[in-house]
């Protein structure tokens, strides 16, 4: 089809590996259960296994689990953060810890709504189109990840092993890489074939649409096909919109009587035509892939309002202008400048891959921000802002 697949680029180690800090790493055992869990064998280089011990070496880093941060302290006079609150959820005590400067890591929905249940940043308002904090919120999410099953009379794959990050992708339909003449959106995405492992259980289910759910020919066809399927999906690019946006709910709240966050969404015409081509290419691709039968995703209309699963981003986004931003380039508040907002709330938009490698090269670079401003004395937003007003 003269498309150029190539392996996905993961975290597993394929054999065993010591890194520059000297945290030592396992041969990936493709196991399964990697996808959504930790590694007990120490064969993927997440934070658990490399950053986290080697902060651990250090005097003067302390990490405390179970400390739930209810808001940041926040000197509205000074534009100063003075540090969080947060409760022991072992004891139920609550402590104000001091910081000079704070880092919220701890993703798009609880930054945004940290910030605005602390004070910090003006929420947006949909009606006035005012305000930063809540603004932009976008993403991947499950409903938006569409493509085609193939099953195979003739053929097995070793599906019950896997990783989180095995498997292909190409980037032929990703943004400008194709014609977009005869199509009516803009942007692209990324198709990519997985092999996560499947689970007796999850395995059971995967079988052809016309396949009775219950009885004995469900149970031949899910005995059949458990090991003879393969999914190709598509990775959109996810549009911001006016009307998405996030804020405190009026009636929810939390066991300590704080406001749970609110998700207002729903798809553009962009996302609806972009996931009717994604799955038309999946099940061209499936085709040439000899599949005897493929079942195609069928296009959403709407937004389920599932948060299951996927790429939230948003909200706290990041720009060179304090009066459509709330951060700059090295994720430092704007008007807050050692209160740093680290992760995909800084996103304006969600591009067609997923959003982890950005994530880590944005928090490279707010961790360079960070020295920059212990080392300037707290000058560095201030100066941008200024130079902006200029």
């Amino acid at each position: 089809m003269d498309l150029h697949p190539f392996q996905i680029a993961a975290g597993n180690m394929s054999e065993s590996y010591e890194n520059p800090d000297g945290q030592k790493l396992n041969p990936c055992m493709y196991c399964s259960f990697c996808t959504r869990n930790g590694c007990d064998f120490t064969a993927k280089s997440d934070p658990l296994a490399t950053v986290v011990p080697t902060a651990m070496e250090h005097d003067n880093f302390e990490l405390r689990t179970e400390s739930y941060v209810r808001r940041v302290l926040y000197d509205k006079d000074n534009s100063k953060a003075t540090g969080v609150m947060y409760v022991d959820e072992k004891t139920g005590e609550e402590y104000e810890q001091p910081a000079d400067v704070v880092v919220l890591s701890a993703m798009a929905f609880t930054n945004n709504r940290l910030l605005m249940l602390s004070g910090i940043g003006e929420p947006y308002d949909p009606e006035t189109r005012k305000g930063i904090i809540g603004r932009n919120f976008n993403g991947q999410y499950n409903s938006a990840f569409n493509g085609a099953r193939g099953f195979f009379k003739d053929k097995r794959f070793n599906l019950y092993m896997g990783a989180g990050a095995l498997g292909a992708a190409l980037n032929d339909y990703q943004a400008d890489n194709f014609d977009h003449s005869d199509v009516d959106f803009i942007g692209g995405g990324a198709i990519e074939l997985r092999q996560y492992g499947d689970a007796p259980i999850k395995s059971s289910t995967i079988i052809p649409d016309d396949t009775p759910t219950w009885g004995k020919e469900y149970k031949k066809d899910s005995l059949y096909y458990a090991y003879r399927s393969l999914v190709l999906w598509y990775t959109p690019v996810v549009m911001s919109y006016c009307h998405n946006y996030l804020d405190l709910d009026p009636t929810y709240k939390d066991e300590y009587g704080d406001p749970l966050i609110r998700v207002t969404y729903s798809f553009g015409d962009n996302e609806r035509n972009i996931a009717k081509f994604g799955i038309e290419k999946c099940h061209e691709i499936m085709e040439e892939m000899g599949a005897d039968i493929i079942d195609d995703d069928e296009a959403p209309e709407e937004f389920d309002n599932a948060f299951t699963g996927g790429h939230y981003t948003g909200g706290v986004v990041m720009g060179d202008d304090p009066d459509t931003s709330a951060v700059n380039t090295y994720l430092q508040m704007w008007d807050v400048d050692n209160l740093f907002v680290v992760d995909e709330s800084a996103f304006p938009q969600h591009g067609g891959h997923h959003p982890t490698p950005t994530i880590c090269a944005l928090s490279y670079r707010a961790a360079e921000g960070v020295e920059k401003y212990l080392d300037e004395g707290g000058q560095l937003a201030t100066a941008k802002r200024k130079q902006q007003h200029v």
